[in-house]
């Protein structure tokens, strides 16, 4: 660092410039002050000498005395600093005059012409600015006899004033300086001297010389600074001697971090490989993914167009897996699948792609094959999928819906033909035809299934929904007894949509619990009704799994009975078995809240689930529905007529009541009144009516 650079420097300018601004004021203030007295006393003695002459001149005047008039203007003429005096009149003319021949402004008049008249001389001497002008009336009983004027140098009165601002000027730089010096040595000592012991220590520190101790004599805060500092070089000094430790250390350790770095590379590569599997197949059956699948099509679909080949893609789902996941559980399920997956892979050829695309649907991809050779193999993966399928705790049989769509004939790229081969699925399902090629008619139900998503909201918030009422009769009686509340709705547009098409949109747009909550409002209200009306029928409403895991329906029942005034058995809650064996102690909880308990009870579907005595036992439950497959061919299969039978049997022995559906027919009827069962229901009676038409059917029942 340079002179020039240090503080002290630095610090020793900013005190001389502080100290040269001060005293500058301070300066040309005093210079001021001397000014104006010395400013003040020109003008007093010029303004005085005016007024002398001013008095003086009165008498020569009024006597036209020229000679004293002279006399008294070359007196006032002859004061020190004078340079001229005259006497005028009212017109400035001269009537005396004199000028003072030694000042320098009338000696430079004097040699440059000849005075002839003395009026422009003294109007020039009037207008100077260096001279200071004084004029006075002279008066005499109150009327002007002249004027006097009287000229005054300034010049010699401002050298005065430089003189005295050079003296102050001087004495007040020498007074800044000693101060100034004495600053600079105080700060020198006590404040620079320190700061430069604290630069070379740090020096000494930055250049790795921990050696040189740094130490300030005294108490101030640069000695305590200084003892910090020198703690901080020793404790620097340890810390580098740690760190040369370690280096030490480090570079052992470095002798074998290439050979590391190696095993954990060759460890990285694998782990890459195995993530990239898992991102393209499907953990559970280890099949190819949707990913992997898409990319195959997309693969096999430019292989087509290349070869004017054509494909077929199959899109397949499982019959009646949600009732086996909500049955058996998930661990039972996901093994169900693992064997579905393997079974597959024998049903077809080694070209094919068969992949798991999420739940129980299942895609393949088969290049070079036509329409008629596609539904081969699709009948080959059905008999593959016949044989039972044996898991841990169960034995089961379960049926599969393909869908076929052909490339190019039903689409030209990946996206279409897994939507057609989608929709083809749904269409076998629905008309559990098992297998379907695609066809342009069926492609209409896709897009209502997704406008239903969006009406279904509006039908729960403009009340397009309904509730039909199926009478249910009891036998011994020939009397109906109670009613099943079954939904309905009615769209402007699509006119009726029935409960297969709307429910499981419902329940996989989350809004099951809303329409479940309506039903139940619905059937409390129209409860209420009929009792105020004096008819005592029960209403039977249908309650799902979703409904039973639902929290808050406890707590939504004890308001609907409070709202509605139902104390005991005017509502009936029907719960299938497949929803019971779901979670059973759930539902034997459910049933034991004492508000709940103000419904009755019935298992529905009896018989095409996997309930356990054991629960039969135990649920509070007043009767048990025989599931209406066993009922209708029960005239004509002994199989079904036996099942039903047992049914009977053991529902009355466990002290509950029976309730056959699906009647259709007089034979039905006629034999199960045989069998001893207790209530029915189906079309042989009467359909799910409106309310408004209800109290007509019930009557030609009764009188039937």
């Amino acid at each position: 660092m340079t002179k020039f650079n240090s503080l002290a420097f630095k610090f020793f300018i900013f005190i001389a410039i502080i100290l040269i601004i001060a005293m500058s004021i301070s300066t040309y203030s005093q210079y001021r002050n001397e000014a104006n007295i010395i400013n003040k006393a020109l003008y007093d003695r010029g303004e005085s000498l005016a007024e002398l002459l001013a008095a003086i001149s009165v008498e020569p005047l009024l006597v036209f005395d020229d000679v004293t008039l002279n006399g008294y203007a070359e007196f006032v003429s002859n004061q020190k600093n004078i340079v001229f005096a005259a006497v005028v009149n009212e017109k400035n003319i001269p009537l005396t005059h004199y000028l003072n021949k030694n000042n320098d402004y009338i000696q430079s008049i004097l040699k440059s012409k000849e005075i002839i008249d003395i009026q422009p001389v003294l109007e020039k001497l009037r207008g100077n600015t260096n001279i200071l002008f004084f004029e006075m009336h002279i008066e005499f009983g109150g009327n002007n006899l002249a004027k006097a004027w009287v000229g005054l140098d300034r010049l010699p009165y401002n050298q005065l004033s430089k003189n005295s601002l050079l003296e102050i000027m001087w004495v007040t730089l020498g007074i800044g300086l000693f101060v100034g010096g004495a600053i600079y040595l105080l700060f020198k000592r006590k404040i620079f001297k320190p700061i430069a012991v604290l630069t070379q220590g740090t020096r000494s520190i930055a250049n790795f010389n921990f050696d040189t101790r740094v130490k300030i004599e005294g108490s101030d805060e640069f000695a305590l600074l200084a003892d910090s500092f020198d703690k901080m070089r020793l404790h620097i000094r340890d810390t580098m001697e740690s760190r040369d430790i370690a280096m030490v250390k480090l570079s052992e350790l470095n002798e074998s971090l290439e050979e590391r770095v190696h095993e954990r590379t060759q460890e990285l590569q694998i782990l890459n490989l195995k993530i990239a599997h898992e991102a393209m197949h499907d953990p559970l059956t280890g099949l190819p993914n949707r990913v992997l699948v898409t990319e195959q099509l997309q693969h096999d679909i430019a292989l087509a167009e290349r070869t004017k080949t054509k494909l077929a893609v199959f899109i397949m789902d499982l019959n009646n897996f949600k009732e086996v996941n909500d049955t058996l559980g998930h661990p039972e399920g996901d093994r169900l699948l693992i064997n579905v997956a393997q079974r597959l892979l024998k049903a077809i050829r080694e070209s094919d792609t068969v992949g798991r695309l999420g739940g129980d649907e299942f895609a393949m991809v088969l290049p070079d094959i036509n329409e008629e050779d596609a539904i081969k193999v699709a009948n080959k993966i059905l008999e593959e999928l016949l044989p039972s399928f044996a898991l841990d705790d169960h034995t089961l049989k379960v049926g599969a819906s393909i869908g076929i769509a052909m490339y190019p004939d039903h689409g030209i790229d990946h996206t279409s033909l897994v939507r057609l081969a989608d929709v083809a699925m749904y269409e076998a399902k629905k008309d559990k035809s098992d297998v379907c090629v695609y066809r342009a008619e069926l492609d209409k139900y896709t897009p209502l299934r997704l406008s239903l998503m969006d009406y279904l909201h509006t039908a729960l918030e403009t009340n397009q929904l309904q509730l039909h009422y199926q009478p249910q009769i009891s036998l011994a009686e020939n009397k109906v007894v109670s009613v099943e509340a079954l939904i309905r709705w009615y769209h402007p547009e699509l006119g009726w949509i029935f409960p297969d098409q709307f429910i499981p949109i419902a329940e996989n747009t989350g809004l099951i619990n809303q329409v479940s909550d309506w039903v139940l409002e619905q059937a409390f209200m129209q409860w209420r009704k009929w009792q105020d009306k004096g008819m005592d029928l029960q209403i039977a409403v249908n309650l799902s799994a979703r409904d039973l895991a639902n929290p808050n329906l406890p707590v939504r029942i004890a308001e609907l009975c409070k709202k509605y005034r139902m104390y005991s058995n005017g509502i009936k809650a029907e719960i299938t078995e497949s929803a019971i064996m779901y979670n059973p102690e759930q539902v034997i909880e459910i049933m034991k809240e004492p508000d709940v308990q103000r419904l009755q009870f019935s298992i529905d579907d009896f018989g095409t689930g996997y309930s356990s005595l054991s629960y039969l036992k135990r649920l509070s439950v007043e009767e048990v529905k025989i599931d209406k497959s066993f009922i209708t061919d029960m005239v004509k299969d002994d199989s079904d007529a036996s099942i039903v039978k047992s049914v009977i049997d053991l529902v009355h022995n466990l002290g509950r009541v029976v309730v056959a559906e699906g009647v259709e027919d007089i034979e039905t009827l006629t034999q199960l009144k045989l069998l001893g069962c207790d209530k029915v229901q189906g079309y042989y009676f009467s359909k799910a009516v409106p309310v408004n038409e209800l109290l007509s059917v019930i009557k030609k029942i009764e009188q039937f």
